[in-house]
């Protein structure tokens, strides 16, 4: 008769201190790489503030927006992208493409925990690289920064919608990732997954600003409770129903990526033939 054998908590804890150690090396050997992200996400935060205070022409409040409030929101998605946003498939469709990913199959270690290990280390990476960028931002803007604690939620709600969204973006792009099992082909597929991405989820405006109709469905697509949803909540622009529908959604839009990529894992590797260029 065999025993159970539970693994020890200790002992797990120091591999996983050691993958990430190795990921975090990585990345630190790759720092332009994070680098150039980074600045490609800080376009929008630079530009997109210039236009809108441009256009208030006198006015206060732009769909309930103040210039001060416009500013801040569109710094606030900097940051938040810096945290959040997650791009772990384009490394997980090279390594298929060539090869690599055979060596994950015969480590015993879980392939996603793997995955979410080299993203917490690139955020790591980015986030250090994003410091200075980010009081440069602020000296850029410092006639419209005016801020005031009162005016902006840094509560629970926030905070929980930080979290929730890079679940939502890190299995979104896992699931996307694991299409390299069934395609040989994945850039198109990617590049035009950036499209919707890039348009509704904030980084070009809020969602309130968008023509009613889309709007209206874009709040039912996982794009927004990404990076806009939470930022949104930084700057009180949501109402309390919703700040809880937009957990919901983030939940339920995150069980439906995890599905997908269970159900993309399970068949991809029935399909997946070691090959590599």
């Amino acid at each position: 008769m065999t025993s159970l054998t539970l693994p020890n908590p200790l002992i797990e804890a120091r591999k996983w201190l050691r993958v990430y150690g190795v990921f975090f090396a990585d990345a630190l050997a790759y720092k332009a790489n994070a680098f150039i992200w980074l600045m490609t996400d800080a376009v929008p935060a630079f530009i997109m503030p210039l236009i809108w205070l441009s256009s208030y022409n006198g006015r206060t409040h732009i769909h309930g927006y103040s210039p001060s409030q416009m500013v801040i929101y569109y710094i606030a998605v900097l940051f938040l992208s810096s945290v959040i946003d997650s791009h772990i498939m384009w490394d997980m469709a090279n390594d298929v493409k060539q090869g690599k990913f055979n060596i994950y199959l015969v480590r015993p270690y879980s392939y996603m925990l793997f995955c979410g290990a080299a993203n917490l280390s690139w955020r790591l990476v980015r986030n250090l690289l994003f410091i200075p960028l980010f009081f440069i931002i602020l000296a850029a803007f410092r006639p419209w920064v005016h801020f005031n604690a009162a005016e902006y939620d840094f509560g629970w709600h926030f905070w929980l919608a930080i979290v929730l969204g890079h679940l939502l973006s890190f299995s979104i792009s896992y699931a996307l990732g694991l299409v390299a099992l069934w395609v040989i082909e994945t850039q198109s597929l990617y590049h035009f997954y950036y499209l919707p991405l890039i348009i509704l989820n904030g980084q070009i405006a809020p969602l309130s600003f968008f023509p009613k109709g889309l709007r209206e469905v874009a709040i039912f697509l996982p794009f927004n409770y990404t990076l806009g949803f939470p930022a949104q909540i930084f700057v009180k622009s949501i109402s309390e129903h919703g700040i809880y529908f937009g957990f919901a959604m983030q939940l339920a839009w995150t069980a439906i990526a995890f599905a997908c990529a269970i159900g993309l894992w399970r068949g991809g590797l029935k399909r997946y033939t070691a090959y590599g260029i």
